[in-house]
């Protein structure tokens, strides 16, 4: 069964009704305070052409003030729009750049513009430009940087999942020689457990796990705060800081399902000669396009996801946990999956839809893997 609630929201520190029901124009206004903030100093400049010392250590303290709670702006800023973090970052260099030099020319510029002054201020702002494109270039080798960081990360995580897996296995607590779901009950007669959950002991996360009410289904009240916790073991770090509206949180991997297990379904997955311990199956998948609570028992379902990774649209390119594709990630350009024998593969989101087809029914080789 689908989830109801499939939008996601930012977590914020300002979250509260008002801020999710006016969530876009309070982001557009942040673009406008960050741009005034950043004119502001060069037209202080430019419009006083005459000057007092009064009103030019008026100037110098305001221009202070500024450089004082931007960075207070910026964060606020940043944990109401977390999407919007490296636009905010691009902003925030703009403004001390333009507050840094408007200082400079306001402690040098004379009581009176002279003409020839122009031209050494065409030349200031020149430079601002050219420090603001230096710091943006910079940012995004950064940026590329913490990709391909985030990118490890993410696949430290999942080898760890499947690795937790095995012994879970080995101490025939999760049975990985079934198709999934793997949501057995843990008490007689009580209600599906997800694997997730049945895997926090093995993850170290035992006091987690001891506040999971198991004769209580996950989205009941007893649950759903446990649903609303976010658990780093189960979120990639590529993914924005998001949860449902009710602050339920996704689990960003998942294993591949079939609701309709009929043998003539060419999208079975796991047939009764095939296992997740199959060395060429895709035992774990990044799929945040599944929108799966992590304590849900519940995975990617295989016959209602398109069975791709190119995002249909540039709304998918973007927020790709809008994505009704099988596998979906955060990544730029990939998505990482685990297979049966722990070997881990990011794979390009343009690939083939044939050779994909190969991978999700283990039929693919390692030269099309590659």
């Amino acid at each position: 069964m689908m989830p109801s609630e499939e939008i996601r929201v930012p977590v914020s520190v300002w979250s509260d009704s008002f801020t999710d029901l006016n969530r876009l124009p309070i982001e557009l206004g942040m673009h406008i305070i960050f741009l005034a903030l950043a004119i502001s100093p060069l037209l202080i400049l430019y419009l006083n052409r005459s000057s007092s010392s009064r009103i030019g250590c008026l100037q110098l303290a305001l221009l202070t003030g500024m450089i004082i709670c931007i960075p207070r702006i910026i964060f606020d800023a940043a944990s109401l729009s977390p999407t919007r973090r490296w636009e905010i970052i691009f902003y925030s260099a703009l403004c001390f750049s333009a507050c840094i030099v408007a200082i400079i020319l306001v402690h040098k510029t004379p009581r009176r513009f002279a003409i020839k002054d122009y031209a050494k201020h065409t030349i200031a702002v020149l430079s601002i430009f050219g420090l603001v494109w230096t710091i943006g270039w910079t940012l995004f080798l950064g940026a590329r940087e913490s990709r391909l960081s985030e990118i490890t990360e993410c696949r430290f995580k999942m080898s760890t999942l499947r690795l937790a897996l095995s012994n879970a296995h080995l101490a025939k607590v999760l049975q990985l020689d079934k198709p999934p779901p793997l949501t057995d009950a843990h008490v007689k007669g009580g209600p599906e457990v997800s694997w997730r959950v049945t895997l926090l002991p093995f993850l170290e996360l035992n006091d987690l796990y001891k506040k999971y009410d198991l004769s209580s289904p996950w989205n009941t009240d007893t649950n759903w705060p446990l649903a609303s916790q976010k658990v780093d073991e189960f979120t990639c770090p590529s993914e924005p800081d998001l949860m449902s509206p009710q602050g339920g949180r996704f689990t960003s991997y998942v294993m591949l399902q079939n609701t309709n297990k009929n043998p003539d379904n060419p999208n079975l997955i796991y047939d009764q000669n095939r296992t997740l311990l199959d060395a060429s199956r895709i035992l774990l998948i990044e799929s945040c396009g599944a929108n799966v609570f992590w304590t849900e028992p519940r995975d990617a379902d295989a016959d209602t996801l398109r069975w791709s990774f190119k995002p249909a649209n540039r709304n998918e390119e973007k927020e790709p946990w809008r994505s009704r594709n099988i596998g979906a990630s955060s990544h730029y350009g990939v998505v990482q999956v685990v297979f049966g024998d722990g070997s881990t593969r990011s794979l390009s989101k343009s690939i083939d839809e044939e050779v994909l087809r190969k991978v999700i029914l283990g039929q693919a080789s390692d030269e099309e893997l590659d």
